[in-house]
């Protein structure tokens, strides 16, 4: 070949080649390079695929318990509420079983025929009649034209 002078000469050149490597003193031992099976490609992150792992399962843990507080919380108070409603219901029947009581009480006294007869003498100055009439609808004539034969003689009297 034609240049001998450049590297790429002596680089397609086999023969010379061979002898130019025997010629020159070995360097320094090349630097080791061992290779050990790992992870790849993750292991050149930064936080381990184990401890991110242990994070969510954490996270997940911490929302359950948040969650489970809420519902508590949540039921709690709609027992306190149905309890405070129920507590004023039963007040409330309370106040309406005793308004029933003092009811019939006043419906006793009020309705009581000695106190109808004290009020109607006593403030309307109205008397009890003295003579009564009695009529007769069963139906006979007879009965009839008596009870009003004796109608007119009765209110002559009064």
């Amino acid at each position: 070949m034609g240049y001998h002078t450049s590297n790429a000469a002596v680089a397609y050149d086999f023969q010379e080649a061979e002898e130019l490597r025997r010629e020159v003193a070995p360097h320094a031992p090349a630097p080791r390079f061992d290779v050990y099976t790992g992870a790849g490609r993750q292991a050149d992150q930064l936080v381990s695929p184990a401890f991110v792992h242990v994070v969510k399962v954490f996270v997940v843990l911490a929302l359950i318990f948040v969650g489970v507080g809420i519902a508590r919380v949540a039921i709690f108070g709609a027992t306190n509420a149905a309890m405070n409603e129920t507590a004023s219901i039963r007040e409330e029947m309370d106040a309406a079983v005793e308004e029933g009581r003092n009811l019939q009480v006043m419906q006793s006294v009020y309705g009581a025929d000695a106190r109808i007869k004290s009020i109607a003498t006593g403030t309307l100055g109205m008397v009890e009649p003295e003579d009564r009439v009695v009529l007769d609808v069963s139906g006979s004539s007879d009965a009839a034209s008596a009870d009003a034969d004796a109608a007119p003689a009765s209110s002559a009297t009064e």
